[in-house]
This record gives structure tokens, C-alpha cells and sequence, in this order.
């Protein structure tokens, strides 16, 4: 689907921050979304590392990919997941390119940078040394790559699941978005934690929560939030 990563594969993996920035430079804004060229991309790191891949797409300019880093068969399957569409940039105001993917003040900037192209940078650079320094983990490490994510995920999750949840049997557990980013406030920094529980087939949360040293939000089945005082 893409062309060989080559000589980008050693530099890349020992350096997620310049991968996050290889990321953010293709403009994966959705809708459209045309994902094609990033999942591309992807792939050819990973399969030029030797894992296993595969795409499956509803709609060709969307794939998504999956991809196997083989275990001892031991345990179950462990699920790596994260989207590479971002929302829209129109009508914006910007103090920097959002595609540009610069590196200023020690931080990345650009759109998708924390939504979510900085996880999928992260989960890829884990895949590929795990790769790199021969782990043979007690289960596979199943690699998700998805399209779709932000705006209802039909050619995304929802396809996957629909169409090939094959390629997931077994699996029990999953990393995957992130639902909160490190607050600094009044001199303090907060670090806050998630946890939820999904319906695998349908995607459906049965719980959200995430809490700060001051502040609790919670998310019902049906999407709604309340979010306390303190949280802003």
C-alpha cells in the first residue's frame, strides 16, 4: 500500500516525538478524512520491522490497519488502539501551521497532536522496539490502526467490528484514547486517571470516570457529562 519506510525505520522508533511529528504533517482532517497515505505509511514501518499486517477498509481511502507483534501464546491478546483522523482546522485562529508539525518550547504543535496522533505515535514506537530488541511478549500485541474516529466511525471501529471481529478473538484487554492531558494550575500539576468498561460488540461505555485532586466528572452509557465546578 506504500512505499518502503526504509532508513526511517531505525531513527524512528527510538524517537516517537519526530514520528509524532511525521504524523501531524499529513492533513487527515475528517471529513473528508482520507486516511490512505498516513495508514500507508504506518504499515510500512511496521512491515518493514517485520510484524504482520493487515488492511481492511470499507472505503479504500479509509483503511484501517491491524497489525501482530507475536507472543508465547500464554495469555490472551493485548489490544493497542488509536485513531489518525483530526477534527477540522477552518475558521480558526492558529499561532502556529496546524500540518506543520514544529517542535517549540519542548512540545510538538499542530492538530492531532494530542487527538490522538501523540498515543498512535507512542503505541508505535513500543510495537517496534518490542520488534527491534527480539521481546516475545506471554500474548500478542495486536497494533489497531483506525480511520473514522471522529465522525462516527463507520468506515473505523464500527466496520472493524462489524466485519472482521475475527481478528480481535481473545482479546481482553485494550489501551486505548486517552480521556485527559496533565493540568498545570496555580503552580500545581495534576495528573489525571480513566478507567472504562466497553461492550467490545457494540461499543457501547458502561462507565466513565476520571478524577483530579479536585475535580470528578462522570459520563453516563448515553454520552451526557456533568463536570463539577472545579474542573474548568
Amino acid at each position: 500500500m506504500h512505499a518502503s519506510a526504509g532508513g526511517d525505520l531505525a531513527a524512528l522508533r527510538e524517537r516517537p516525538a519526530e514520528l509524532l511529528q511525521r504524523l501531524i504533517r499529513f492533513e487527515t482532517v475528517n471529513p473528508p478524512g482520507g486516511e490512505r497515505e498516513c495508514v500507508g505509511w504506518i504499515e510500512s514501518l511496521l512491515r518493514d520491522a517485520g510484524l504482520e499486517t493487515r488492511i481492511v477498509a470499507a472505503d479504500e481511502e479509509r483503511p484501517n490497519l491491524v497489525a501482530r507483534l507475536r507472543g508465547r501464546a500464554e495469555s490472551p491478546p493485548l489490544l493497542l488502539q488509536g485513531h489518525v483522523d483530526v477534527v477540522p482546522v477552518s475558521d480558526q485562529n492558529w499561532t502556529r501551521p496546524p500540518f506543520a508539525g514544529e517542535e517549540a518550547g519542548g512540545f510538538i504543535w499542530g492538530r492531532g497532536a494530542l487527538d490522538m496522533k501523540g498515543g498512535v505515535a507512542m503505541m508505535i514506537a513500543a510495537v517496534l522496539r518490542a520488534r527491534e530488541r527480539g521481546l516475545e511478549p506471554r500474548g500478542d500485541v495486536l497494533l489497531c490502526i483506525l480511520s473514522d474516529e471522529e465522525a462516527g466511525s463507520d468506515n473505523g471501529a464500527r466496520h472493524l467490528v462489524a466485519e472482521h471481529a475475527e481478528l480481535f478473538d481473545g482479546v481482553r484487554y485494550a489501551l486505548g484514547e486517552f480521556g485527559g492531558f496533565t493540568l498545570n494550575i496555580v503552580g500545581r500539576r495534576f495528573a489525571p486517571c480513566g478507567a472504562a468498561s466497553r461492550n467490545w460488540r457494540t461499543g457501547s461505555a458502561r462507565h466513565w470516570r476520571c478524577r483530579y485532586a479536585r475535580c470528578s466528572c462522570r459520563r453516563s452509557p448515553t454520552g451526557s457529562s456533568t463536570r463539577s465546578a472545579n474542573a474548568a
